[in-house]
């Protein structure tokens, strides 16, 4: 307990989640910025899954404060999409960005409806620049044995089957190398905080998240970040249905700002974010000491700094 508040293994509520860097941030930031002229999205159509609400819809509206050409938002519920659009629309008039909006109502788990959207966008002429990965399906607290199949195989489909198909669509759009794309997955720091009870409670989450993200590592591997830069990152400490499930409320800790992962997003899209090609990283740390230091030093001399590995073996030989 800390102030009279629960710490759900947190620890300290009020303190940051982690020291990997100094400088730990809850909300934007200057270095992340979107409206900064080195983050400009100019010229590029983003496509983001889970698009309609939350994480999703601040990713939507930090890239059109970079002024990216179109954004293009899908999930499941068209009516949640409409009114996202709406939001979108008078966010980007305020702040005179020249961004474009459109919504597809599609459920990342069916194929015909992946199948479908790709077609019609290939039949526009559209090509989509970014592809932001952020659609998931939350686990219920229960042990694997208590899941049932059925709904850990739904959980599949949506966390790892639904990027795959929208990565190979993207990946197989007509004169895809004619131009510099980005893969972005939005991941969750329970792939590595293994023995947080909350993590514990519900492991189908963390089991299906870090396949995906494994997923998203091998693909990072085969591409050069000249041709497609590829980054997974944990979008912070945000309230949500996840937490409700655990009769968490809003007021028990103190979540971040939505307007943290949209502005990252944004960063991560930008060649200043290059050197984490394919890697994994949360963020709350500071962009800067990411980048620079230590961190370089390590992204620079370690293969596998910052990636899911075994730790203690590189290749068949102790690391």
């Amino acid at each position: 307990m800390s102030d009279g508040k629960p710490d759900f293994g947190l620890g300290d509520p009020n303190a940051p989640l982690s020291d990997f860097t100094k400088d730990y941030h809850r909300k934007t930031y200057p270095a992340i910025d979107p409206a900064r002229p080195e983050l400009s999205q100019a010229g590029r159509t983003v496509l983001i899954t889970g698009g309609g609400t939350n994480i999703g819809k601040a990713i939507a509206t930090a890239f059109a404060t970079a002024h990216a050409n179109k954004v293009i938002i899908v999930s499941r519920n068209q009516a949640v999409l409409e009114a996202a659009v709406t939001e979108l629309q008078a966010h980007a008039a305020s702040i005179k960005s020249p961004t474009a909006f459109a919504s597809y109502p599609v459920d990342v788990a069916k194929d015909e409806e992946v199948i479908a959207l790709w077609k019609n966008l290939a039949l526009e002429g559209t090509i989509i620049d970014v592809l932001v990965l952020n659609a998931a399906l939350f686990a219920q607290p229960k042990l694997l044995h208590d899941v049932g199949i059925d709904r850990l195989w739904q959980e599949f489909e949506v966390n790892v089957k639904g990027p795959l198909h929208f990565y190979e669509k993207f990946r197989k759009q007509e004169d895809f190398d004619k131009s510099p794309k980005v893969l972005l997955n939005v991941t969750t720091a329970a792939i590595h905080m293994l023995h947080n009870p909350i993590v514990l409670s519900q492991p189908s989450y963390s089991l299906t998240k870090s396949a995906a993200t494994y997923a998203i590592q091998q693909i990072a591997d085969t591409v050069k970040p000249e041709q497609l830069q590829v980054l997974s990152f944990h979008p912070g400490m945000l309230y949500g249905d996840g937490w409700k499930a655990h009769g968490i409320t809003e007021d028990m800790l103190p979540f971040d700002s939505l307007d943290l992962p949209g502005s990252f997003a944004v960063w991560a899209a930008s060649l200043e974010a290059r050197s984490l090609h394919g890697r994994y990283v949360v963020d709350n740390w500071d962009v800067t000491e990411l980048t620079e230091g230590i961190n370089k030093k390590n992204l620079e001399e370690n293969p596998d700094y910052l990636r899911l590995n075994i730790t203690g073996l590189r290749d068949t030989n102790r690391a």
